[in-house]
């Protein structure tokens, strides 16, 4: 009897685990992005980062293995951020220098003895063995021409690791490695600024109409497939016809994801653009070389080709404008001119805009000449590339390409 009670309580108890996996498997969520800014204030101002090697601190031979480890984990991490350019830690270009110390290493060896009746009832001893790690450690970011720290961090891992025969523990080494490799996942957090992602869960229609929940259902479906955009579309029309609660919620948050996501590209552009400095600079060599190459008065058409980093463009782009209008020496087509936004539209589905294309559109545009703005390569082989274009005679006016 007890055994068939023992049986139900885990059918019901597995039921219940079921219900709320489905119920968690059910939600449906969307993604609202953000930027979070770096930990370390400051790093805006580096773009040339040399990297020094840990040093031991610590007094312990197994610090020095440690120091190693983390010397290759933070190289490998900032090198694969491809927010800086790496230098040498004593290059005179240097804004920055990276730099980290092993603080402490501590190993503690213990064991514990317990026991416990074997099947014939002889009482059996056994001898657990423990090892216990712990790793302190910094690092941080000098401003290389002062000298003087842009920030510090400090970091505090631990492991352990069992066995019944001591010769099988896990080395200290072993342990605080795995210690520190844990602790240093928020390195490129905290230097660089990163994406972030906070869920809102979408909300389940209550109406009892069965048209309106398989309409609600099926917009969920685009929503779990990526069509985000036309689940916009389902829901706008269902909260229309239905004013359904649910629906109008769910749009709402789709349209905040959209905004959000955008917002988050832009704003990390104009970080980029701010830490590195090259941005500005290349917005007044491209405004520099408009102003000499072209006679004043003439209308321009500023318009995008096929690029590596759309947000960084379009941020390039409305500075450039924005400074050509205020200089007040060239006329600039609008660039919420309709015929140039359906014209880039369709450019970066097809790929680059050839220079024919951008002729025949200035043309319709009543534009002199046409400027094709792209961004090639990335880090340190990233490009603002400028093109000049005659809309009279469909020649290079000119052709040039400065760091961004």
């Amino acid at each position: 009897m007890k055994s068939s009670v023992k049986i139900w309580r885990i059918i019901a108890i597995g039921a219940v685990i079921t219900a709320g996996l489905c119920l968690a498997g059910c939600a449906t969520y969307v993604q609202i992005k953000s930027v979070r800014p770096a930990t370390i204030s400051g790093m805006d101002a580096v773009k040339n980062l040399g990297i020094r090697d840990f040093e031991n601190k610590s007094g312990t031979s197994a610090g020095s293995q440690v120091a190693t480890a983390l010397s290759d984990k933070a190289k490998q991490t900032i090198s694969s951020s491809g927010k800086f350019n790496i230098v040498a830690a004593n290059d005179p270009n240097a804004d920055g220098v990276f730099f980290g110390e092993v603080r402490n290493v501590a190993s503690k060896d213990s064991q514990s003895k317990s026991s416990y009746k074997d099947k014939n009832g002889n009482t059996v001893e056994t001898t657990t063995y423990r090892r216990d790690v712990t790793v302190e450690f910094v690092y941080g970011v000098n401003n290389a021409r002062t000298n003087m720290p842009f920030g510090t961090i400090n970091k505090k891992g631990s492991r352990s690791a069992s066995s019944s025969d001591p010769s099988n523990l896990t080395s200290v080494y072993e342990l605080a490695v795995s210690a520190v490799n844990s602790e240093m996942n928020t390195l490129e957090k905290d230097l660089v600024p990163t994406f972030e992602y906070n869920r809102r869960e979408l909300m389940k229609e209550t109406s009892k109409d069965k048209v309106v929940k398989q309409r609600m259902k099926d917009a969920q479906t685009l929503v779990k497939n990526g069509q985000q955009d036309e689940a916009l579309k389902v829901y706008d029309e269902i909260a229309a016809e239905y004013n359904s609660v649910a629906a109008r919620a769910n749009a709402n948050i789709l349209r905040t994801a959209a905004d959000s996501a955008a917002a988050a590209d832009a704003q990390m552009a104009r970080l980029d653009s701010q830490r590195t400095g090259v941005a500005d600079r290349a917005v007044k060599t491209a405004i520099d070389t408009l102003h000499a190459k072209l006679p004043s008065g003439s209308v321009v058409m500023i318009m995008k080709s096929n690029s590596t980093e759309q947000n960084l463009l379009n941020d390039v782009m409305d500075r450039m404008t924005a400074s050509v209008v205020q200089a007040g020496r060239l006329k600039v087509v609008d660039r919420s001119n309709q015929a140039l936004i359906n014209a880039e539209q369709q450019f970066q589905l097809s790929g680059n805009v050839d220079d024919n294309s951008a002729v025949s559109i200035g043309r319709q545009l009543g534009a002199k000449y046409a400027v094709l703005c792209w961004i090639s390569g990335a880090a340190s082989s990233r490009r603002l590339n400028i093109k000049i274009l005659s809309i009279e005679t469909s020649q290079i006016v000119d052709q040039s390409a400065v760091e961004i």
